[in-house]
């Protein structure tokens, strides 16, 4: 019973949170449409992973403020996961100012607030896994986590992602 509970839970999580990114190749696109304005912040791109696994077709969402001491709280501990496991991440500052682990970043606009959000509380700091080719984001955690509750999450998520994209439908 606790189980079904639980596999409902998140269901109904990923399905409410499950929202459209802007573009297929959005990393490539927001640096470019960037780099050609008058916004002199660009998304940094973390290496891209050499094996074959989920990270080599999605990515990882950041919203924080810089004035939030639970963003400074997660900002190193993200920043040591996403170098170790090669994973691109976009950090976007809803106060448009850096995280000292993410100096390149973008505003969270009101597009990606609404993408992410879809009219919830806004909770911060916030971690989507993204897909650029489905557009879809799912929800990691809001607040900050260890890197134990970090590496768990993933370890649950990702096959959930994966059979979800696979399938359309979750185990």
């Amino acid at each position: 019973m606790k189980g079904r509970l639980i596999i409902t839970v998140l269901i109904l999580t990923i399905s409410t949170f499950t929202v459209h990114a802007e573009s297929s190749a959005w990393f490539t696109k927001i640096i470019a449409s960037k780099e050609e304005g008058s916004l002199q912040h660009t998304v940094k791109k973390e290496p891209k992973t050499q094996q074959h696994g989920f990270f080599r077709e999605h990515g990882l969402i950041l919203f924080y403020a810089s004035t939030c001491p639970h963003c400074h709280q997660f900002a190193p501990i993200l920043k040591s996961w996403v170098v170790q496991n090669e994973v691109e991440v976009l950090p976007l500052a809803f106060d448009n100012l850096p995280l000292p682990e993410f100096p390149n970043f973008l505003p969270a606009t009101t597009e990606w607030i609404n993408a992410a959000f879809q009219g919830q509380p806004i909770n911060y700091p916030a971690l989507f896994v993204v897909n650029p080719k489905t557009k879809m984001l799912f929800p990691v955690g809001f607040g900050s986590m260890t890197q134990d509750e970090l590496n768990y999450r993933m370890e649950r998520l990702i096959p959930k992602i994966t059979s979800y994209e696979r399938r359309g439908v979750m185990l």
